[in-house]
C-alpha cells in the first residue's frame, strides 16, 4: 500500500512534536490518561513489539510513572477479542481477523485498529510425505490434504480463516464443510501433538513454524507471504477498546508511542542478538517454553515489523471469513468503515518526520 504524507498545520505540527519529545508523554499534549492499562498479546514472535516493549518497561516509561500496567498472555485472538468484549482489556495486541470480528459484529461499538504492530510470519507446515518441493504444492500434493488432521491456533483466528480459505480456494471445502480435519491447538502444544502423530500439519505463526520445521521435521507446504500481493499481510494489529480510546486518548497514544520505538528496536540488525534474547524470555514466561538459538534466529528472519496495519488488506480478510461463515449471516463489506482510527498514530509519525499511513475508503 503506497504512504501518503499527511498535510497539518504548523501550529498543530509544532504541539505534538512537543507533546512526543516532553518526558511525561501521556499527558503532555494534555490528552486524558488513565491510572489502568490493561494490555493483551500472545507470547509469538508475531507480537514482538509487545514482548520487547514490556520486557524495556517501554509502555511503563511512556505512560508515566503511577500508572498501573496490567499484562495478560492469550493464546487465540477470539478469547482476547472477548476480554475487550467484558472489558479487561483496554488495548490488545492481536491478529487481524478476531480484530474485523470483534469490530463488525457489535456494530463498530467494540473496538478500533489505531496501529500495525507485525506483517508476514506464518507458515503452512506438514509431514515430510506431504510435499515434495516446500512451498511449492502439487495438485495431487493440494488433494491429499483431505482427511488430514490440520492444526491452527483457534477457530476464527487469523491463521483459522487462512487455512480455511485456503482449502476453499483449493476445492477442500464444498458447501461449507472442509474435507481436512481442523484442529484448534495451543501454539506451544503443536510441536508435541505432530511429534506424536496426532496432526498431519500446522498453520501457525512464528516462531512455532520455524520450531515444527527444526524440532519436528516439518516441511513447509505454503508460506502465507506467496497468497499476498507484494507478499504483504499483517499478522498483528494494535487495537484499543473504543470507550476506552474516547475516555483516555493520552494512554492509547503512549502504548503507540512503545510499540514505535519497539518497531525501531526489532528492525535495527545491530540489536538482533538483544532482541531475540528478550523475545525468549517473553516464550518462557508466557508458554514455559523457549526456542533454540537456531530456532528463533531463523523465526526473526521470517517476520518484519511495521506500524502499518495494511488496511487494504481487511476488505479481503473479512470476505473470507464472511463466506467461510465465520462472521454472522448477511455480513456486509459496508460494516468494516471506521474500522481503523489512525489519527494518533499519524500525528506521531508525522511528528518525527514519517509518512502517514492512508486507509483505503472502503475501510474509512
Amino acid at each position: 500500500m503506497k504512504l501518503q504524507k499527511l498535510t497539518i498545520g504548523v501550529g498543530i505540527a509544532a504541539l505534538v512534536a512537543a507533546a512526543i519529545m516532553a518526558p511525561s508523554s501521556a499527558n503532555a499534549a494534555g490528552l486524558a490518561s488513565s491510572k489502568t492499562v490493561r494490555i493483551g498479546y500472545f507470547a509469538n514472535l508475531t507480537h514482538g513489539t509487545a514482548a520487547i516493549a514490556r520486557q524495556q518497561k517501554l509502555f511503563e516509561k511512556y505512560l508515566g510513572a503511577g500508572v498501573n500496567v496490567q499484562y495478560t498472555y492469550f493464546t487465540v485472538g477470539t478469547a482476547e477479542i472477548e476480554a475487550i468484549k467484558g472489558g479487561a482489556i483496554d488495548i490488545g495486541f492481536v491478529g487481524p481477523s478476531p480484530a474485523i470480528s470483534g469490530y463488525t459484529t457489535t456494530h463498530g461499538q467494540l473496538l478500533n485498529i489505531v496501529s500495525g504492530a507485525t506483517t508476514g510470519g506464518a507458515v503452512f507446515v506438514v509431514k515430510p510425505g506431504l510435499i515434495s518441493k516446500e512451498g511449492a504444492p502439487t495438485k495431487a500434493e493440494i488433494s491429499a490434504l483431505a482427511g488430514k488432521n490440520l492444526a491452527d491456533p483457534g477457530l476464527g483466528g487469523t491463521q483459522d480463516v487462512a487455512l480455511r480459505k485456503y482449502l476453499l480456494d483449493n476445492g477442500l471445502y464444498p458447501n461449507g464443510t472442509p474435507k481436512a480435519n481442523i484442529i484448534p491447538l495451543a501454539n506451544a502444544d503443536t510441536l508435541t501433538q505432530f511429534k506424536l502423530g496426532k496432526i498431519d500439519g500446522a498453520w501457525v505463526p512464528e516462531p512455532w513454524a520455524t520450531r515444527l520445521v527444526q524440532e519436528g521435521g516439518a516441511k513447509v507446504f505454503i508460506n502465507e507471504a506467496s497468497l499476498w500481493k507484494n507478499g504483504q499481510f499483517p499478522t498483528t494489529v494494535v487495537v484499543a477498546r473504543k470507550q476506552f480510546l474516547s475516555q483516555y486518548p493520552g494512554s492509547v497514544q503512549a502504548v503507540l508511542k512503545a510499540n514505535l520505538d519497539a518497531i525501531k528496536f526489532l528492525s535495527n540488525k545491530a540489536n538482533r542478538t538483544d532482541a531475540i534474547n528478550q523475545i525468549q524470555a517473553e516464550l518462557l514466561a508466557g508458554t514455559g517454553k523457549k526456542l533454540t538459538d537456531a530456532g528463533i534466529g531463523a523465526a526473526f528472519d521470517n517476520v518484519q515489523f511495521s506500524a502499518d496495519p495494511i488496511a487494504s488488506s481487511a476488505v479481503s480478510s473479512f470476505e473470507s471469513a464472511a463466506y467461510l461463515k465465520l462472521l454472522p449471516t448477511g455480513s456486509k463489506v459496508a460494516q468494516l468503515k471506521g474500522l481503523f482510527n489512525l489519527k494518533l498514530l499519524n500525528a506521531l509519525l508525522v511528528a518525527q518526520g514519517s509518512p502517514a499511513i492512508s486507509v483505503p475508503s472502503e475501510v474509512k
